[in-house]
């Protein structure tokens, strides 16, 4: 996104919330918890109002995956950038986009709002622009990496090289 090279990288990650004892491979509909576990798709659709997607525990042995992590990341030029994602943040509090600030302004973007702000530092001034919601998983950044691999096969350019990969 930003076309630099990172020279240094701290991380880290933790599993606080998405673990537990529940077996391996357990799917929401066959445990015994599946009307009264708060992230059972079952209370989530009845009595949160949410979409239910998930069938698979999330407080099984085998989740695999932390459920924060964050990251600083230091560029040849000297600029940093941190990231943090953290998977339990819902409702209002969930946020998925970046900030950029420079000196003579901040864009910020979401793609939960479908939003992009921009906030001039000399200005009292607020630009949002909104756009359509994609319901394409990734916000269509999927779709668009499937017809670029496509394209390739084909012989054509990458849209997503190796190297960039590495990079982000």
């Amino acid at each position: 996104m930003i076309g630099i090279r990172p020279v240094q990288i701290a991380a880290m990650g933790s599993k606080q919330i998405f673990k537990g004892d529940k077996p391996a491979g357990l799917r929401c509909a066959d445990c015994d918890e599946y009307k009264t576990c708060k992230d059972s798709p079952y209370v989530l659709q009845h009595f949160c109002h949410e979409d239910a997607r998930g069938s698979r525990c999330c407080f099984a042995v085998d989740t695999g995956n932390h459920d924060s992590a964050s990251c600083i990341v230091r560029y040849d030029t000297g600029m940093h950038v941190a990231y943090s994602q953290n998977f339990f943040a819902r409702k209002h509090a969930q946020k998925r986009g970046a900030i950029f600030l420079g000196y003579e302004g901040t864009v910020q973007f979401d793609f939960y709002t479908m939003s992009i702000q921009l906030f001039p530092h000399r200005s009292a001034r607020v630009e949002q622009i909104t756009f359509d919601d994609f319901q394409q998983a990734h916000w269509g950044g999927d779709a668009v990496l499937v017809r670029g691999f496509i394209d390739l096969l084909k012989g054509g350019p990458s849209i997503a090289p190796l190297h960039d990969g590495l990079l982000s």
